[in-house]
Parts: structure tokens; C-alpha cells; sequence
């Protein structure tokens, strides 16, 4: 059976998270903290009188991570298990469940902790049948590779809980699976001694794993849902803000400010705002709820336990007081504007708040990138975000789009953040069920052979059979207040930008706090697979990288820029 603790304290607390550790026990040594798992209350109860209730959770399994799972000697990675840092490595889940119940005044005297064991597990009944998901990665582009992981190839893991993860003897032995690439050897980057890239051109490596779990994607699509919403009213309240900046005419904001209000009191799934093309006609006209009929008339069997249906009211109830503040008279006088548009950030802020879900459906992914059989930088994608949905709401923001992510080394909060970059990877990423399957290739850049469905275990590319190539100019202008970087009090700035296999320089300026360069630097000949209406994503973000130059030829890092703006075709 399981175990119970009964805590007697004061409500209000004074603090407002719960932590959870799981410790190994040492008999001499102090216990070890394998990982820990923290929660919100005000994520998991509701002080507002209308929709209030006290901390609930549960029952629902939770994810602990924290430092490697291999054990070492060094020490330096063991306060990841205990949140100074970011985890790192799945641990295992843990199955628990809070409440909180009133007691009467003769019961708090005694504070003290007390445990009760052989407390019976929660009916198998209660919780969502098990699936089979399918998590799938695409590579398209590695770059600035940072010179200090050595000259050994280097290959990538892509891992879900437990599924995906080689431990150390797999990795060395070379063991050939299908959520790890093969090695590949590194390359150099034109006029960049800092990096290497892959050579990775029209065979893109591909990585996917399994994993069997509860279906709870009815929490994603619900925090998917709230996500897009706060995603599109930031687009609607930039244009506002923009012509607010213009002066443009008090018709033209009222105008704006009531297309605003009605996206905020219907909230629609999306799909209807899709385009016609080629990728996914299959699922063109079809408009499903509105978020607040899904939260009205969830659909039935979805054994949602309490937390879940009081989530649910929560947020209906959050929704209703923005939609009464929108649909407010609003004072169009140049000094109250401002103020106004610092309202609406409030609001895409809100619904950003609402989506965050304190019991997790899904364990987080993890994409290692591992030079001589050790992991050494890493990538952490929240499962929500690349979740496959038929719905456009219910699907996550970055499912079926090739995405930048700058990979990160393992380090706890008290050490200082590293300077250069790690990796710079575009991937494409999915994650659904294996009925879904047949739509993993159905949002990829067109113009490669498809492989089989379902995926054999021994695929480690898909193959594009042909290549275009594309200019990029880069506007340099200037920098204003940058750091001083020497005794001088004074830097010497140059930058250094990066797209694709190349990276070209600004000349030095000697002594300047405020440099003024205004030159464009052309990039031309860059690789592109795909078509036009990918091409922003295949090609990714433009680094740009501020550094300081000196006699002895030492480059101080100053800062980093990761940006791609005005894509335009020039025909």
C-alpha cells in the first residue's frame, strides 16, 4: 500500500510552493537528494469567493528529474535534484495526491507530522486508458558546435521518461537505436575558429521513440488552447500599440480595439484562420469548439479527476472578468493609450498564467547532443508544445514546424551562465499517438522520399532530392551603451554573425562605448531544402554576436543577439 503524511498548519501559508524530494538514504553520509518536484499553490487552489476552493491535487503521477542518473564521485551536478538548477535527467514518477480540509480548534495544538501506512492506491479505473505515443525528431541543421567539446563526432538522443535514454554501456558500445543518430563527423565554419557545424545537407537524420502512458491530453489541449489565445492577442495588441505609436486615427483603434474584444469573447479553436495548402487539406473547413464551450461541455469519459474539473471553473471564471474589462468604454485620449495598451499586456500575461497545469500529463523531452560517448549540452521541450492535434487550438505552438533551439550545458543556478553558444540546432519535432502516425510527415518542408509508415527501427534519414540557395544581407548600423571591457573603460566591439555554414565579421572599432559601423555584410549561397512557405523556419535564427577585441588578440564575449526579421523572396 501507499503512505500518508498529515501536516497541521495555519492557512494562509507564509510560502507558497510544496516540495517534494525523493532521498536516498545514507546510513553514514548525509542523504542524498535523488530529485525533487515542486508545486504551486495557487496553481492547485483558488482564493476568489466565486470560484474558490483549498489546495487539491491529485491523485496524478508527477516527473522528478535532477542530475545524472550514472553515479560519480564529483558532487557538482547533485543540487540539480535539488532545484538549484534546472533538471537535467528523468528520475522516475511518483504517484501521490494532496488534500486539504479545515479542522476545529482543539486539533491545532498539535503541529506535529503524522504518517500512516498501508493507505490503499487510487482504482485503476480512475485514470485515462494508456496510450501509445510516438515521439519523432527531424534534424535539418546543426551549427556552432563550440570548439571546447573536442574533435570527436558527435551524434543525438532524443528521450521521453525512461524511453530513448541509453545509459553509459549502450553508449559506448555503439548500440544502434532508433532515438540516438549515428556519429557524425564535425566541419569547419567559414571565417570561425569558435565553432564547427555537421555536415549534414540533403540527408536529414531522423530520431523517434515510444512511450505507453495515461492519455491526458485533455490538459494540453486545454493549456495549448490558452496558449495560442495569449499568442494571438500579443500579434492583435503589437499592431494596436504600433498605430497607437503613429497617431493614427481614433477610428482605425476603435476599429482594432473591437476586433480585440470579440477574439476574447469568442475565443476560437483556429482552424478556420488555417490556409489552403498542400500539407493539410485533409483537415481544412473543419472549425471545432469555441474555448469556452469545450470548457462548458468537456467531452465525456475523460475521467478528469478534481483538481481537473476545478481548473476547468477556474479559468471560465478568469475568462468571464477579462471579457467584462474589454468590453469596458474605453477613453481613446492620447494620454490614457498607453495605459490601455498596458491593460491589454495584462491580458495576454493572464491567459499565458492560465495555461500553466500543476499536474503534468507527460514527461518532459529531452535532446542530448553527445561527443564521445558523453552527454554534454542539452535541449528540455515542455511535451505540450509539440503535441499533434487535428484541432489548431488544441495542437501545440511548435508541433509541425522546424524550430532553433541553442542547446545548454548542465549547470545549477549558482554558476555562472556560459558566454558563447553550445549548439545551434534546427529541428522539426511531433509527439502523438500511434493512430496519428500517418500525419508525423505531413508538415515537413516538401521535396524528400517518404519513408515507411509505421517507421522501421533501423530508418536514420529522410532524404531531400533537391536543393535551393538563398542571399542573406545583414544591416549593421550600430550599438549604444555597451559595456566596458577593458581598463580603458572603453571596448573595442566587433560582431560576428552567424546563418548556416558561414560566419562573416564587422571591422573593429578601437575605444567606443557607442559604435557606428553601417555596413552590410552579404551571406549568399546558403543551402535551403524545402519550399517558400518554410523557408523562415528550415533557415532559422541569425546569431549575432558582440564581442571585444584587444592587442593580444583575446575575444571578450558582450553579448547575443538570436533574431531573424523581414524575410522577404527577391524574384
Amino acid at each position: 500500500g501507499g503512505e500518508a503524511l498529515y501536516l497541521t498548519r495555519q492557512s494562509p501559508p507564509l510560502v507558497r510552493t510544496i516540495k517534494i524530494a525523493l532521498k536516498d538514504h545514507a546510513a553514514v553520509q548525509k542523504d542524498r537528494t535523488i530529485a525533487s518536484f515542486l508545486i504551486d499553490l495557487f496553481s492547485i487552489s483558488e482564493s476568489n469567493p466565486l470560484a474558490g476552493f483549498l489546495p487539491i491535487f491529485g491523485p496524478t503521477w508527477i516527473f522528478l528529474y535532477g542530475s545524472p542518473r550514472e553515479y560519480t564521485i564529483n558532487k557538482d551536478q547533485d543540487d540539480l535534484g535539488e532545484r538549484i538548477g534546472e533538471g537535467i535527467c528523468y528520475k522516475g514518477r511518483l504517484l501521490m495526491e494532496i488534500e486539504c480540509h479545515p479542522i476545529s480548534g482543539e486539533h491545532t495544538s498539535n503541529l506535529n507530522v503524522q504518517k500512516e501506512s498501508g493507505i490503499q492506491f487510487p482504482d485503476v479505473h480512475i485514470f485515462p486508458m494508456k496510450r501509445t505515443f510516438i515521439l519523432f525528431g527531424g534534424i535539418f541543421d546543426v551549427t556552432m558546435i563550440d570548439k571546447a567539446f573536442g574533435n570527436t563526432a558527435i551524434c543525438f538522443e532524443l528521450s521521453m521518461g525512461s524511453s530513448g535514454y541509453l545509459n553509459p554501456q549502450q553508449l559506448t558500445t555503439h548500440q544502434s537505436v532508433s532515438s540516438v543518430t549515428r556519429p557524425y563527423p564535425r566541419s569547419p565554419i567559414d571565417n570561425n575558429a569558435q565553432h564547427f557545424r555537421l555536415p549534414i545537407d540533403l540527408q536529414k537524420p531522423i530520431l523517434f521513440t515510444k512511450y505507453i502512458f495515461h492519455d491526458y491530453r485533455y490538459r494540453m489541449n486545454l493549456s495549448n488552447r490558452l496558449k495560442h489565445a495569449s499568442e494571438h492577442m500579443l500579434k492583435l495588441i503589437r499592431e494596436f500599440e504600433s498605430n497607437v505609436n503613429s497617431k493614427v486615427s481614433n477610428d482605425i483603434l476603435l476599429q482594432q480595439y473591437r476586433k480585440m474584444e470579440e477574439y476574447i469573447h469568442t475565443l476560437p479553436c483556429g482552424c478556420s484562420q488555417m490556409k489552403a495548402t498542400d500539407n493539410n487539406l485533409d483537415i481544412m473547413g473543419l472549425v471545432h469548439a469555441t474555448l469556452s464551450e469545450t470548457l462548458n461541455f468537456p467531452k465525456t469519459n475523460l475521467r478528469m479527476n478534481i483538481l481537473d474539473e476545478k481548473r476547468r471553473k477556474k479559468i471560465l471564471h478568469n475568462l468571464e472578468s477579462l471579457k467584462i474589462w474589454i468590453s469596458k468604454e474605453v477613453d481613446f485620449d492620447e494620454s490614457k493609450l498607453y495605459e490601455t495598451v498596458k491593460e491589454l499586456y495584462k491580458i495576454a500575461r493572464a491567459l499565458r498564467q492560465l495555461a500553466i497545469d500543476a499536474q503534468p500529463s507527460l514527461p518532459d523531452i529531452f535532446l542530448w547532443m553527445i561527443c564521445d560517448s558523453k552527454r554534454v549540452a542539452y535541449a528540455r521541450i515542455p511535451p505540450e508544445d509539440i503535441l499533434f492535434s487535428l484541432c489548431e487550438g488544441d495542437k501545440g505552438l511548435h508541433n509541425g514546424r522546424i524550430q532553433t533551439l541553442f542547446l545548454q550545458t548542465p549547470r545549477t543556478t549558482d554558476k555562472p551562465i556560459k558566454s558563447s553558444t553550445n549548439a545551434k540546432i534546427q529541428i522539426y519535432l511531433w509527439l502523438g499517438t500511434e493512430e496519428q502516425e500517418i500525419n508525423i510527415f505531413k508538415q515537413l518542408p516538401g521535396g524528400f522520399d517518404m519513408p515507411p509508415l509505421p517507421l522501421p527501427v533501423d530508418i536514420k534519414y529522410i532524404r531531400y532530392n533537391k536543393r535551393s540557395f538563398y542571399e542573406l544581407r545583414c544591416h549593421c548600423y550600430k550599438a549604444r551603451s555597451l559595456i566596458a571591457a577593458d581598463e580603458t573603460g572603453f571596448s573595442d566591439p566587433y560582431l560576428s554573425i552567424t546563418a548556416g555554414n558561414e560566419t562573416q565579421t564587422t571591422p573593429i572599432l578601437k575605444e567606443s562605448l557607442c559604435p557606428q559601423w553601417n555596413i552590410t555584410l552579404v551571406f549568399r549561397n546558403l543551402i535551403h531544402v524545402g519550399n517558400r512557405e518554410t523557408a523562415e523556419e528550415t533557415i532559422g535564427n541569425v546569431v549575432v554576436e558582440c564581442y571585444d577585441y584587444d592587442d593580444v588578440i583575446i575575444r571578450f564575449f558582450i553579448i547575443e543577439l538570436r533574431s531573424w526579421q523581414n524575410f522577404k523572396f527577391l524574384d
